[in-house]
């Protein structure tokens, strides 16, 4: 928990989601990238506006259902990232308070048998 209350009180400049969003995007795979403010809102993202909206309300969707479910398990517990994975893609989502990162890679694994 100290952890995260460490992170959330870092404060979220336009220089800072510039940062995050650059050190990102330099990855290897990486397809899209959202970055959300606080209301959930778009602030910077590599996908079309529309686009974006659309799938940041989705994930509003989600993240609600998620932390319905963990409360079932654990009311003291917090979302702090959620992996969705298919045959082609990652969806990787780190909520913070002040900002969620939403990231879409490519899922192929490294390893080569």
């Amino acid at each position: 928990m100290q952890a995260t209350q460490q992170v959330s009180q870092v404060k979220r400049t336009r220089s800072y989601v510039e940062e995050v969003f650059r050190q990102i995007e330099q990855k290897p795979d990486i397809m899209d990238i959202i970055i959300l403010n606080k209301n959930g809102n778009p602030i910077k993202t590599t996908m079309e506006k529309q686009i974006a909206i659309e799938f940041a309300g989705l994930y509003e969707i989600l993240k609600e259902k998620v932390q319905l479910g963990l409360q079932k398990i654990d009311p003291d517990d917090e979302l702090l990232m959620l992996r969705v994975r298919t045959k082609a893609n990652e969806v990787l989502i780190t909520p913070d308070g002040k900002i969620t990162v939403m990231v879409v890679q490519n899922a192929q694994d490294r390893i080569q048998l």
